[in-house]
């Protein structure tokens, strides 16, 4: 944890601060029932939009570039095609153009991502695409996985829920715990008291300088 950055003075670090607690959240208990994932929906606009752009260039020359209004129909394809389903018995994987792959969950090792992909690892080292599972579907896998599949983003989520934020003026933000932030308080406040009690100290004040007079010949001062 980064400890917090102290103000110019330690009167105005505790001014220069606020701190917004957060609430604790309860991950629910994993029921077990059977979810499928799937690749998003949205995306079949996007590729039917481009199906029409390729068919109008296929229309200026059909045997050179007619191919490619292929391509958007393929990704639409895996899009409907492709599913991962999750459940008491195990993981059930649909590919578009391969066959289908079942995973139990004696032979499961865990999940992993890379990049924008998702696999199943199994006991014997391979590894197994997930269509449609990204890291945002954590809480759904956990959920119908009966917990075999940890929910690290809730678990997140949940830990970050009993931290508090303290928020700088230069707007700079700091995560620290609860008991933490009680022990940066009081520190703040000793400081600001023993900052104002030097504030208040009597100041010596110097003696005046007695003026020094020069006379003239004429002495006139």
């Amino acid at each position: 944890m980064t400890d917090p950055v102290p103000a110019d003075s330690p009167a105005d670090n505790a001014e220069n601060t606020s701190a917004t607690p957060g609430t604790a959240e309860t991950i629910p208990a994993p029921t077990g029932k059977t979810k499928d994932f799937v690749p998003e929906r949205t995306h079949v606009f996007a590729l039917a939009m481009m199906a029409m752009v390729c068919i109008i260039m296929a229309g200026w020359n059909p045997l050179l570039i007619g191919w490619t209004t292929l391509i958007p129909l393929i990704w639409i394809y895996w899009v409907l095609r492709a599913k991962t389903t999750v459940g008491n018995d195990g993981i059930a994987i649909r590919y578009a153009f391969r066959g289908a792959k079942s995973i139990s969950w004696d032979e499961f090792e865990g999940v992993g991502f890379k990049g924008s992909k998702s696999f199943a690892a199994t006991k014997s080292g391979k590894k197994h695409i997930l269509p449609g599972v990204t890291f945002n579907s954590l809480p759904g896998l956990f959920d119908a996985s009966r917990g075999r599949i940890p929910d690290a983003l809730s678990e997140g989520k949940a830990a970050a829920d009993e931290k508090v934020v303290i928020v700088h003026r230069d707007g700079q933000q700091i995560l620290m715990s609860k008991d933490e932030f009680a022990q940066y308080k009081a520190a703040n406040e000793t400081d600001e008291v023993s900052h104002r009690g030097q504030d208040s100290s009597p100041r010596e004040t110097p003696p005046e300088t007695p003026r020094t007079q020069i006379r003239g010949r004429d002495g006139v001062e």
